[in-house]
């Protein structure tokens, strides 16, 4: 029977039979460090990196409740359980552990002798790794103020990491006209296993920078356009073919002057026409890398025309657009809506659907809008609201159907206080004395001082 796969950031599909292994030695040794069959499976567990290390840079563990993530996933039937090491961590307040490239057998050593002995006086395992010259083991506890899940935290270090090879991605495009589509399939793997275990990515998308916005817009309307699809009951390999179209749908953004694209402020009409010829340079390039495939070509080509026939690039025979590329250009309007730029704020995630409802059946397909808007909800998860009596609170959960009532984590008391414990509240299935509380307004997270994605 083949192994079951797991997500690994920049390695969405590596052996959990493997990883199992190499991790059970390291928490379940039964010698002490200097022992040979502790020398061997560390020289084991090395070569095992060694080769995760080829495709990632950093390979994050995270240990709740005895279970082990990886990037933020559990294992399922082959989850890895941790009975003889969990107090070996435990009593050094281990967490979390982040392996880097460049990891040696030797500190794997140390680490195996740093769980097998008690701590003294005080010791922490950062400090004592650090003097014992462990530089590609971090370790310590998760920054969750015992507020959010622990999938969701290591989600977050896993959506920044995509973040950057979307970044390598097209800087490889712009200054080669090629790219990695091995990386880019690694990426939209790890996006469409995410849709299948927890979904934890297509919460973050609001995280969002003004330096990497380009790529933080591209790897979101991945999600977003994949999220879709999957709603639709696309098979996967139809999901990932689209999800690799959606990744690299601004293509064409990297032969664009990044002063126009960076502009504070609003286009001048010549400067627009500069910037629409996008569409046409990405799809250009991309035809002539013999990986990239003819829904790639056309996604990119067609993320700017409109359900009507209107858009651009101009067309002298107006057609309805790809099914991908519908979905894509739904993506692309959501998220360069809720976008912070210099030159504008950020608008709430109703406000965005309410303004792309007006353009349904002008610039949207209004059978596929009326999906999307079912998917994320009028305050989707991850979204800051204010309730009707002034209490702060972020979206951990929506429904179908009740698209104003979600489950939500209250985070202040009506002053603006922040609460000790949250308090947990469906609104959709609230007792009946909570039937008159329901949400009065989005808010944008800046405007409170508070980070969502620290209590989700």
């Amino acid at each position: 029977m083949k192994p079951a796969t797991l997500p690994v950031e920049g390695v969405p599909r590596v052996g959990a039979e493997t990883v199992r292994a190499c991790l059970g030695h390291l928490f379940t040794a039964l010698y002490p460090p200097d022992h040979p069959a502790v020398l061997d499976a560390a020289a084991a567990l090395s070569a095992e990196f060694g080769e995760i290390f080829r495709y990632a840079e950093t390979l994050a563990a995270a240990v709740v409740d005895d279970q082990l993530l990886l990037s933020g996933y559990p294992q399922g039937e082959n989850e890895i359980r941790l009975p003889g090491g969990l107090h070996d961590l435990h009593r050094w307040s281990i967490e979390h552990l982040a392996f880097t490239r460049g990891l040696t057998a030797v500190e794997l050593d140390q680490l195996f002798a740093l769980l097998h002995r008690r701590p003294a006086g005080g010791e922490d395992a950062t400090t004592c790794l650090t003097r014992a010259g462990v530089d590609h083991i971090r370790v310590g506890r998760l920054a969750t103020g015992g507020k959010a899940p622990v999938a969701e935290t290591v989600g977050i270090h896993l959506y920044r990491q995509a973040v950057n090879e979307v970044a390598a991605i097209y800087q490889q495009l712009g200054d080669h006209h090629q790219a990695d589509l091995g990386q880019a399939r690694q990426i939209v793997s790890a996006v469409v296993d995410d849709q299948q275990h927890g979904n934890q990515l297509q919460a973050l998308t609001w995280l969002k920078s003004h330096d990497d916005y380009t790529y933080t817009h591209v790897l979101n309307v991945c999600i977003l356009t994949v999220a879709q699809a999957r709603t639709l009951g696309l098979p996967e390999k139809r999901l990932n073919a689209i999800g690799i179209a959606a990744l690299l749908h601004d293509t064409g953004k990297c032969f664009i002057p990044p002063e126009l694209l960076r502009k504070p402020g609003k286009l001048t009409p010549a400067e627009f026409e500069v910037v629409k010829q996008h569409p046409a340079l990405g799809a250009k390039v991309l035809r002539t890398i013999p990986e990239v495939d003819d829904l790639t070509v056309l996604v990119a080509y067609e993320h700017h025309m409109r359900f009507d026939g209107s858009g651009y690039p101009a067309r002298a025979h107006p057609r309805l657009p790809n099914l991908a590329s519908r979905l894509c250009t739904i993506a692309d309007y959501y998220d360069a809506l809720r976008t912070i730029r210099s030159y504008k704020q950020e608008i709430t995630p109703d406000e965005a659907l309410r303004i792309m409802s007006q353009g349904a059946g002008t610039v949207l397909d209004p059978l596929l809008l009326r999906h999307f808007v079912e998917m994320v909800g009028l305050y989707p998860r991850g979204c800051l609201v204010q309730l009707t009596d002034g209490r702060i609170a972020v979206v951990v959960a929506t429904h179908t159907g009740f698209a104003t009532r979600p489950a939500i984590r209250v985070l202040t008391d009506a002053t603006g206080g922040r609460l000790t414990q949250p308090v947990e509240i469906d609104l959709a299935a609230s007792h009946a004395n909570d039937r008159e509380l329901s949400i009065a307004r989005a808010i944008d997270p800046n405007t409170v001082e508070i980070a969502p994605e620290t209590y989700l």
